[in-house]
């Protein structure tokens, strides 16, 4: 008896499913369209993946607006197709601008040179004292201004800025010593 009755609840839910779909498929397809200027088969692709992410809960029984659900889904879906697509493009402008960032070009010679390279910069930031290190550091690895690490950090701007060009020039002193440039 119990799964009669569940094969029936399966069966009305995959009709509801399929009603659902009949009812909203071209107008959702549309909203993605006009709302974000997706091509039609793009539409139909996320419009889809919003109808298999609402298909586990509809036999469930959670939905209780499917129409507001469907929208919803279609919206986050295409959010997310989107910023899938702006990493990709970010990272392939990136490879394309810069050709050293490819695996396959990296010679042994410049891996034990870039390996070098790291490992002069790495003493030199060792060697200088704490404060000036952490203020390079903040500057140029973080990203912070002089100004911003100025607040943090209680200094004028100046100290900071004086600090920062002493640490530079500590680094570039250590790559000349070892004949670099």
């Amino acid at each position: 008896m119990a799964t009669a009755l569940a094969s029936q609840m399966a069966g009305e839910n995959e009709r509801d499913l399929d009603h659902y779909y009949r009812e909203y498929h071209q107008e959702l397809c549309r909203y993605a369209v006009s709302k974000f200027g997706l091509s039609y088969s793009e539409a139909e692709d996320l419009v889809q993946e919003a109808f298999a992410r609402m298909a586990p809960q509809l036999h469930t029984g959670e939905i209780e607006h499917v129409r507001a659900f469907l929208y919803r889904s279609v919206h986050n879906a295409t959010i997310d197709a989107l910023r899938k697509g702006q990493v990709r493009e970010s990272y392939a402008q990136s490879i394309q601008g810069d050709p050293d960032r490819d695996q396959d070009s990296r010679s042994p010679e410049r891996v034990a040179s870039g390996r070098q390279f790291l490992g002069l910069i790495s003493r030199a930031l060792w060697n200088m004292p704490h404060k000036r290190r952490r203020l390079l550091l903040m500057n140029r690895v973080d990203g912070l201004s002089y100004a911003e690490i100025a607040r943090r950090e209680g200094l004028s701007a100046t100290v900071v800025k004086k600090h920062v060009a002493k640490a530079l020039a500590g680094c570039q002193e250590a790559l000349r010593a070892h004949g670099g440039e």
